[in-house]
């Protein structure tokens, strides 16, 4: 058989799983490859039906959109079985959940399929939204909000565990032609659910297309250069703001931007008011924008994922390992991380899990001319596909390899500098000068530290190595010194023993 979705086999033992969503707006198909070690998904299909578009009129599944399901349903089973995926599930959440019609359209799915669907309850659809944010965000204590073409779903989240959900059929589908009736019988439901009114969250966490579709608008309002969907963490007032603007537009505001897709401008309107109820409800002061949902949170439930694992420190292992086998000259990260950590340790704007994530990455880019490398690489890392991955984290690893390459003259990425306060920007040159002097010497002593050591004294920076080392002063390794030192605003000795 063909492979139609090719297998990427580096490091790690392939373990490809795949899940179908049949959802009140979508079918979506996704397939991961190593999901206990990397929940992002290597092939992401979504196809736009629609079967929950009837539900406000007559609660049944559109017969034009289960034609267009089926048809969907076809082809996503040719990609399972040309590519030969053997573990592969499936659900359905509010549309096919609540309409009359449902029978029908589940037994010709599964006879499509050749597999029971799992049409989930609305407590479900809110766990596994919820789990999906857990595997997504380095911090998902808070209240999940989960804005879908049928329904939506909100749960309490305190310490990775979910506390409380609560399912309500207020999906964008049925709001399109009765906003104002439907948006009064939202606040009444938020209004007389228990636990919501005895708790405070500090944090609301929006998931879900049309949500995210307003996430682009505020990148455009407010020229916010990282165009990465999640992790976003919004200025609380700005967005709040927006919010407000965008629930009062009319029709012909909606149209003059070309960032909403058509499928999703009947629906903006309704999704602002929405996320400024939430919000007023969970007295909350963060908003948190998560791209992973319902279907990470499926998976991770049903083969019971170690949250513990860092899709961080896979990827940049990942990287290094990959830079390892393509260079002559193997580099020790181990050891290189080992004497930055003991530099470092009290550093407080610069955690271990950040410093070990660099080492990693120094080598990248190396097929790359040295004057386009530092830029290059910066690039790559503010637009990886990375969960737990703050817009903070991504700029602060991001500017310590333009800086490894580059040195001070960071220019080119000063936009992104609002993103990260000058604590952060200032550890970050930091580091990145320290590992280009550490990679340097690296070169010469094949990576081994053992009789090398660089402190603070007073007001120098000193560095003790062994004399045949003194070649080093012809090289990067001093351009690099001066930088740090000045940076430092420390002055440089040098020790030759």
């Amino acid at each position: 058989m063909n492979n139609l979705i090719p297998k990427k086999k580096l490091f790690f033992t392939d373990e490809r799983i795949a899940i179908i969503d049949i959802g009140s707006d979508t079918v979506r198909f996704q397939i991961f490859e190593n999901f206990k070690d990397n929940q992002v998904a290597i092939f992401n299909k979504k196809i736009s039906c629609g079967l929950g578009k009837d539900l406000i009129k007559n609660n049944k599944l559109n017969k034009d959109s289960i034609k267009k399901a089926m048809n969907a349903l076809y082809y996503i089973k040719e990609l399972i079985d040309s590519s030969n995926i053997k573990n592969y599930k499936i659900f359905a959440t509010e549309a096919v959940r609540v309409a009359k019609n449902r029978d029908a359209f589940i037994a010709d799915a599964e006879n499509i399929l050749k597999k029971k669907i799992h049409v989930l309850t609305g407590d479900e659809e809110a766990k596994f939204s919820a789990m999906g944010c857990i595997v997504g965000l380095k911090k998902s204590n808070g209240l999940v909000a989960d804005l879908g073409g049928g329904s939506l779903e909100l749960a309490e989240v305190k310490k990775k565990e979910i506390m409380n959900t609560l399912s309500l059929p207020l999906g964008v589908h049925r709001a399109k032609s009765k906003n104002n009736k439907i948006i009064d019988k939202f606040k009444s439901s938020l209004q007389n659910t228990e636990w919501l009114n005895e708790n405070k969250f500090k944090r609301v966490i929006l998931t879900g297309g049309t949500w995210r579709a307003l996430v682009k608008l505020y990148f455009d309002k407010y020229n916010y250069p990282l165009k990465v969907i999640h992790h976003f963490k919004p200025d609380f007032d700005n967005f709040v703001l927006m919010l407000e603007e965008v629930s009062n537009f009319k029709k012909k505001d909606l149209l003059q931007y070309s960032l909403i897709t058509k499928d999703k401008t009947p629906f903006i309107r309704y999704a602002a008011k929405v996320a400024l109820e939430i919000i007023n409800k969970a007295s909350a002061k963060q908003v948190v924008i998560s791209y992973t949902a319902i279907r990470e949170g499926y998976i991770s439930d049903k083969i019971k994922l170690n949250y513990k694992n860092d899709p961080l420190e896979y990827q940049s292992l990942k990287v290094a390992a990959i830079a390892n086998e393509l260079n002559s000259r193997a580099v020790n990260f181990k050891n290189i991380k080992l004497f930055t950590n003991n530099f470092f340790k009290k550093r407080s704007y610069l955690n271990k899990r950040i410093r070990e994530s660099a080492a990693n990455y120094i080598t990248t880019g190396d097929s790359i001319a040295r004057d386009e490398r530092g830029l290059f690489v910066f690039k790559q890392i503010i637009k990886s596909e990375i969960l737990k991955f703050s817009h903070s984290d991504r700029v602060m690893l991001a500017t310590i390899i333009f800086v490894f390459h580059n040195g001070i003259n960071y220019n080119e990425i000063k936009d992104y500098r609002k993103i990260i306060n000058k604590n952060k920007l200032l550890s970050s040159i930091e580091l990145g000068l320290f590992l280009r002097i550490v990679y340097e010497i690296g070169q010469l002593s094949n990576f081994n530290y053992s009789n090398i050591s660089i402190y603070v004294k007073d007001s120098n920076l000193i560095f003790s190595i062994p004399k045949n080392y003194s070649e080093l002063l012809n090289s990067r390794f001093n351009k690099f010194i001066l930088m740090l030192s000045k940076h430092k605003k420390l002055s440089q000795k040098i020790i030759f023993v």
